[in-house]
Protein backbone atom coordinates (compact mmCIF):
# COMPACT_ATOMS: atom_id res chain seq x y z
CA UNK A 1 0.00 0.00 0.00
CA UNK A 2 3.00 2.34 0.76
CA UNK A 3 4.13 1.96 -2.73
CA UNK A 4 0.53 2.64 -4.21
CA UNK A 5 0.85 6.19 -1.76
CA UNK A 6 3.99 6.89 -3.60
CA UNK A 7 2.92 6.53 -7.34
CA UNK A 8 0.26 9.07 -6.87
CA UNK A 9 2.35 11.18 -5.05
CA UNK A 10 4.99 11.58 -7.68
CA UNK A 11 2.16 11.76 -10.28
CA UNK A 12 1.41 15.07 -8.34
CA UNK A 13 4.77 16.23 -8.86
CA UNK A 14 4.41 15.96 -12.55
CA UNK A 15 1.58 18.06 -12.31
CA UNK A 16 3.63 20.49 -10.46
CA UNK A 17 6.18 20.68 -12.18
CA UNK A 18 4.52 20.62 -15.45
CA UNK A 19 2.43 23.93 -14.49
CA UNK A 20 6.08 25.28 -13.35
CA UNK A 21 7.60 24.74 -16.70
CA UNK A 22 4.40 27.23 -18.27
CA UNK A 23 6.25 29.57 -16.81
CA UNK A 24 9.49 29.21 -19.02
CA UNK A 25 8.04 27.76 -22.36
CA UNK A 26 5.10 27.51 -24.42
CA UNK A 27 2.57 24.62 -24.10
CA UNK A 28 3.18 22.83 -27.47
CA UNK A 29 6.45 23.17 -27.46
CA UNK A 30 6.43 21.90 -23.57
CA UNK A 31 4.04 18.64 -24.88
CA UNK A 32 6.78 18.05 -27.86
CA UNK A 33 10.12 17.97 -25.77
CA UNK A 34 8.77 16.04 -22.96
CA UNK A 35 6.88 13.28 -25.49
CA UNK A 36 10.21 13.21 -27.16
CA UNK A 37 12.80 12.84 -24.82
CA UNK A 38 10.60 10.57 -23.09
CA UNK A 39 9.92 8.33 -25.99
CA UNK A 40 13.37 8.58 -27.13
CA UNK A 41 14.95 7.09 -23.71
CA UNK A 42 12.52 4.37 -23.87
CA UNK A 43 13.23 3.42 -27.55
CA UNK A 44 16.96 3.26 -26.60
CA UNK A 45 16.36 0.90 -23.60
CA UNK A 46 14.02 -1.41 -25.70
CA UNK A 47 16.67 -1.37 -28.43
CA UNK A 48 19.43 -2.35 -26.31
CA UNK A 49 17.99 -4.25 -23.47
CA UNK A 50 14.72 -5.84 -24.55
CA UNK A 51 15.96 -5.84 -28.54
CA UNK A 52 13.84 -9.31 -29.15
CA UNK A 53 10.90 -7.10 -28.68
CA UNK A 54 11.67 -4.35 -30.43
CA UNK A 55 9.13 -4.51 -33.36
CA UNK A 56 6.76 -2.84 -35.32
CA UNK A 57 3.86 -4.26 -37.66
CA UNK A 58 2.39 -2.32 -40.21
CA UNK A 59 -0.96 -3.99 -39.97
CA UNK A 60 -1.31 -2.34 -36.36
CA UNK A 61 -0.77 1.09 -37.73
CA UNK A 62 -4.37 2.16 -37.23
CA UNK A 63 -3.85 1.48 -33.56
CA UNK A 64 -0.37 3.34 -33.08
CA UNK A 65 -2.02 6.37 -35.12
CA UNK A 66 -4.79 6.33 -32.63
CA UNK A 67 -2.37 6.54 -29.44
CA UNK A 68 -0.27 8.96 -31.50
CA UNK A 69 -2.34 11.33 -32.21
CA UNK A 70 -5.13 11.23 -29.62
CA UNK A 71 -2.99 10.29 -26.59
CA UNK A 72 0.15 11.59 -27.04
CA UNK A 73 -0.37 14.76 -29.68
CA UNK A 74 -4.39 15.98 -28.56
CA UNK A 75 -3.98 15.14 -25.36
CA UNK A 76 -0.85 16.83 -24.15
CA UNK A 77 -1.37 19.93 -26.26
CA UNK A 78 -4.94 20.42 -24.63
CA UNK A 79 -3.82 19.58 -21.22
CA UNK A 80 -1.06 21.46 -21.07
CA UNK A 81 -2.67 25.43 -23.10
CA UNK A 82 -5.46 24.17 -20.67
CA UNK A 83 -2.59 24.53 -17.65
CA UNK A 84 -1.63 28.22 -18.70
CA UNK A 85 -4.92 28.79 -16.78
CA UNK A 86 -5.87 26.29 -14.81
CA UNK A 87 -4.30 25.79 -11.38
CA UNK A 88 -2.42 22.21 -11.10
CA UNK A 89 -4.52 21.28 -8.61
CA UNK A 90 -7.44 21.42 -10.49
CA UNK A 91 -6.02 20.18 -13.40
CA UNK A 92 -5.01 16.93 -12.12
CA UNK A 93 -8.57 16.83 -10.18
CA UNK A 94 -9.95 16.10 -14.14
CA UNK A 95 -8.02 13.06 -14.58
CA UNK A 96 -10.34 11.54 -11.93
CA UNK A 97 -13.14 11.28 -14.27
CA UNK A 98 -11.11 8.72 -17.17
CA UNK A 99 -12.35 5.62 -15.18
CA UNK A 100 -15.99 6.63 -15.81
CA UNK A 101 -15.33 8.06 -19.41
CA UNK A 102 -13.22 4.19 -19.62
CA UNK A 103 -16.55 2.57 -19.36
CA UNK A 104 -18.71 4.78 -21.14
CA UNK A 105 -16.08 4.07 -24.46
CA UNK A 106 -16.36 0.62 -23.40
CA UNK A 107 -20.42 0.25 -23.33
CA UNK A 108 -20.80 2.40 -26.89
CA UNK A 109 -17.80 0.49 -28.74
CA UNK A 110 -17.93 -2.67 -27.45
CA UNK A 111 -21.00 -3.46 -25.79
CA UNK A 112 -19.42 -3.63 -22.13
CA UNK A 113 -22.78 -3.68 -20.30
CA UNK A 114 -22.45 -1.55 -17.46
CA UNK A 115 -24.15 -2.39 -13.91
CA UNK A 116 -26.80 -0.63 -11.71
CA UNK A 117 -23.40 0.54 -9.27
CA UNK A 118 -21.71 1.91 -12.27
CA UNK A 119 -24.32 3.84 -13.79
CA UNK A 120 -24.84 5.35 -9.81
CA UNK A 121 -21.20 5.72 -9.30
CA UNK A 122 -21.25 7.38 -13.32
CA UNK A 123 -23.79 10.05 -12.13
CA UNK A 124 -22.60 10.93 -8.60
CA UNK A 125 -19.22 11.02 -10.49
CA UNK A 126 -20.05 13.83 -13.09
CA UNK A 127 -21.99 15.30 -10.36
CA UNK A 128 -18.92 16.03 -8.67
CA UNK A 129 -17.69 18.12 -11.00
CA UNK A 130 -20.25 20.92 -10.56
CA UNK A 131 -18.67 22.31 -7.63
CA UNK A 132 -15.32 22.54 -8.96
CA UNK A 133 -16.52 23.90 -12.50
CA UNK A 134 -18.28 26.94 -11.03
CA UNK A 135 -15.44 27.66 -9.42
CA UNK A 136 -14.03 29.48 -12.82
CA UNK A 137 -11.04 31.81 -11.49
CA UNK A 138 -11.26 35.53 -13.67
CA UNK A 139 -8.54 34.08 -15.75
CA UNK A 140 -10.18 31.58 -17.07
CA UNK A 141 -13.45 33.88 -17.56
CA UNK A 142 -11.19 36.29 -19.58
CA UNK A 143 -10.59 33.50 -22.09
CA UNK A 144 -14.12 32.72 -22.46
CA UNK A 145 -16.69 30.21 -21.93
CA UNK A 146 -19.28 27.78 -23.37
CA UNK A 147 -22.28 26.80 -21.48
CA UNK A 148 -20.74 28.51 -18.58
CA UNK A 149 -18.15 25.96 -18.62
CA UNK A 150 -14.42 28.13 -19.33
CA UNK A 151 -12.48 26.89 -22.31
CA UNK A 152 -9.41 25.36 -20.29
CA UNK A 153 -12.34 23.22 -18.48
CA UNK A 154 -13.57 22.28 -21.66
CA UNK A 155 -10.29 21.38 -23.25
CA UNK A 156 -8.67 19.48 -19.96
CA UNK A 157 -12.18 17.47 -20.62
CA UNK A 158 -10.52 16.93 -24.09
CA UNK A 159 -7.00 16.22 -23.11
CA UNK A 160 -8.87 13.26 -20.16
CA UNK A 161 -11.22 12.38 -23.10
CA UNK A 162 -8.33 11.53 -25.59
CA UNK A 163 -6.54 10.37 -22.70
CA UNK A 164 -8.86 7.71 -21.39
CA UNK A 165 -9.50 6.47 -25.64
CA UNK A 166 -6.00 5.94 -26.12
CA UNK A 167 -5.11 3.79 -22.82
CA UNK A 168 -8.16 1.27 -24.42
CA UNK A 169 -5.92 0.88 -27.63
CA UNK A 170 -2.69 0.37 -25.66
CA UNK A 171 -4.44 -2.50 -23.69
CA UNK A 172 -5.18 -3.60 -26.95
CA UNK A 173 -1.50 -3.58 -28.10
CA UNK A 174 -0.20 -5.04 -25.06
CA UNK A 175 -2.64 -8.02 -24.28
CA UNK A 176 -3.86 -8.97 -27.74
CA UNK A 177 -1.04 -8.33 -30.02
CA UNK A 178 1.88 -8.89 -27.28
CA UNK A 179 3.35 -5.50 -27.98
CA UNK A 180 6.13 -4.48 -24.87
CA UNK A 181 4.71 -1.47 -23.17
CA UNK A 182 8.10 0.55 -23.52
CA UNK A 183 7.93 -0.42 -27.09
CA UNK A 184 4.46 1.12 -27.28
CA UNK A 185 4.90 3.94 -25.21
CA UNK A 186 8.25 4.40 -26.18
CA UNK A 187 6.79 4.41 -30.41
CA UNK A 188 4.06 6.72 -29.86
CA UNK A 189 5.81 9.31 -27.57
CA UNK A 190 8.33 9.74 -29.55
CA UNK A 191 6.23 10.10 -33.35
CA UNK A 192 3.52 12.30 -31.41
CA UNK A 193 6.31 14.48 -29.66
CA UNK A 194 7.74 14.78 -32.87
CA UNK A 195 4.32 16.09 -34.01
CA UNK A 196 4.36 18.81 -31.54
CA UNK A 197 7.26 19.92 -32.00
CA UNK A 198 6.96 20.58 -36.01
CA UNK A 199 3.39 22.43 -34.69
CA UNK A 200 5.03 24.48 -32.49
CA UNK A 201 7.78 26.01 -35.16
CA UNK A 202 4.69 27.03 -36.87
CA UNK A 203 2.53 28.43 -34.44
CA UNK A 204 4.75 29.38 -31.38
CA UNK A 205 7.42 31.69 -30.61
CA UNK A 206 10.56 30.51 -32.46
CA UNK A 207 12.53 30.88 -28.95
CA UNK A 208 10.26 29.06 -26.75
CA UNK A 209 12.77 28.45 -23.89
CA UNK A 210 12.51 31.92 -21.32
CA UNK A 211 15.16 30.84 -18.96
CA UNK A 212 17.21 27.75 -20.30
CA UNK A 213 18.58 26.20 -16.66
CA UNK A 214 15.62 25.82 -14.44
CA UNK A 215 13.36 24.76 -17.90
CA UNK A 216 15.82 22.06 -17.95
CA UNK A 217 16.20 21.05 -14.61
CA UNK A 218 12.46 20.95 -14.07
CA UNK A 219 11.89 18.96 -17.87
CA UNK A 220 14.18 16.29 -16.61
CA UNK A 221 12.44 16.04 -13.31
CA UNK A 222 9.21 15.41 -14.70
CA UNK A 223 10.64 13.14 -17.39
CA UNK A 224 12.17 11.03 -14.70
CA UNK A 225 9.48 10.83 -12.47
CA UNK A 226 6.57 10.52 -14.22
CA UNK A 227 7.73 9.06 -17.62
CA UNK A 228 10.32 6.41 -16.32
CA UNK A 229 9.71 5.92 -12.25
CA UNK A 230 5.95 6.02 -12.58
CA UNK A 231 5.54 4.08 -15.83
CA UNK A 232 8.08 1.26 -13.89
CA UNK A 233 6.30 1.25 -10.99
CA UNK A 234 2.60 0.86 -11.99
CA UNK A 235 3.56 -2.26 -13.94
CA UNK A 236 5.31 -3.62 -10.77
CA UNK A 237 2.03 -3.02 -8.70
CA UNK A 238 0.11 -4.53 -11.54
CA UNK A 239 2.10 -7.59 -10.22
CA UNK A 240 0.72 -7.30 -6.63
CA UNK A 241 -2.22 -5.60 -6.96
CA UNK A 242 -5.51 -5.64 -8.99
CA UNK A 243 -5.57 -2.93 -11.46
CA UNK A 244 -8.95 -2.01 -10.38
CA UNK A 245 -7.58 -1.12 -6.99
CA UNK A 246 -4.62 0.81 -8.03
CA UNK A 247 -7.22 2.90 -10.63
CA UNK A 248 -9.48 3.77 -7.41
CA UNK A 249 -6.74 5.02 -5.53
CA UNK A 250 -5.54 7.69 -8.62
CA UNK A 251 -7.57 9.89 -6.65
CA UNK A 252 -5.04 10.96 -4.13
CA UNK A 253 -3.07 12.20 -7.31
CA UNK A 254 -5.16 15.88 -7.06
CA UNK A 255 -5.12 15.54 -2.98
CA UNK A 256 -1.21 15.49 -3.64
CA UNK A 257 -1.29 18.27 -6.29
CA UNK A 258 -3.12 20.47 -3.88
CA UNK A 259 -0.21 19.71 -1.62
CA UNK A 260 2.29 20.41 -3.12
CA UNK A 261 0.89 23.47 -4.78
CA UNK A 262 0.17 25.25 -1.26
CA UNK A 263 3.63 24.49 0.03
CA UNK A 264 5.81 25.34 -3.13
CA UNK A 265 3.55 27.78 -5.30
CA UNK A 266 1.80 29.73 -2.12
CA UNK A 267 -1.53 28.61 -3.82
CA UNK A 268 -5.03 28.85 -1.93
CA UNK A 269 -7.11 25.92 -2.47
CA UNK A 270 -10.61 26.71 -2.22
CA UNK A 271 -13.58 24.60 -0.73
CA UNK A 272 -14.93 23.99 -3.68
CA UNK A 273 -11.84 21.46 -4.62
CA UNK A 274 -12.70 19.80 -1.65
CA UNK A 275 -16.35 19.12 -1.64
CA UNK A 276 -15.96 18.33 -5.40
CA UNK A 277 -12.97 15.70 -4.85
CA UNK A 278 -15.68 13.88 -2.01
CA UNK A 279 -18.40 13.68 -4.23
CA UNK A 280 -16.49 12.69 -7.04
CA UNK A 281 -14.66 9.77 -4.15
CA UNK A 282 -18.05 8.68 -3.34
CA UNK A 283 -18.94 7.85 -7.09
CA UNK A 284 -15.48 6.01 -7.95
CA UNK A 285 -16.39 3.73 -4.81
CA UNK A 286 -19.65 3.12 -5.93
CA UNK A 287 -18.49 2.66 -8.90
CA UNK A 288 -15.99 0.14 -8.19
CA UNK A 289 -17.72 -1.19 -5.46
CA UNK A 290 -18.32 -4.75 -6.45
CA UNK A 291 -14.67 -4.91 -8.08
CA UNK A 292 -13.36 -3.74 -5.08
CA UNK A 293 -15.00 -6.51 -2.79
CA UNK A 294 -12.56 -8.80 -5.28
CA UNK A 295 -9.35 -6.92 -4.01
CA UNK A 296 -7.01 -9.14 -3.04
CA UNK A 297 -3.35 -8.91 -2.65
CA UNK A 298 -1.21 -11.00 -4.36
CA UNK A 299 1.34 -12.66 -2.13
Amino acid sequence: MVLIILLYSLFGFSFLFGKMLLAYTTPIFLAGIRMFIAGSILLTYQYFYEHQQFCFKWKDLKYFLQIILLGIYASYILRFWAMETLSAPKASFFFNLSPFLTAIYSYLMFKEKLTRKQLIGLAVGFMGMTPILVSSTPAEANIGEFAMISWPELAMFGAVGTAAWSWIVVRKLIRDKSYAPAMVNGLCMFVGGGLALITAFFVESCTPVGNFLPFVGLLASVILISNIICHNLYGYLLKHYSATFISFCGFLTPLFTAFYSWVYLSQKVTWHFYVSALIVFVGLFIFYQDELKDFSYYS
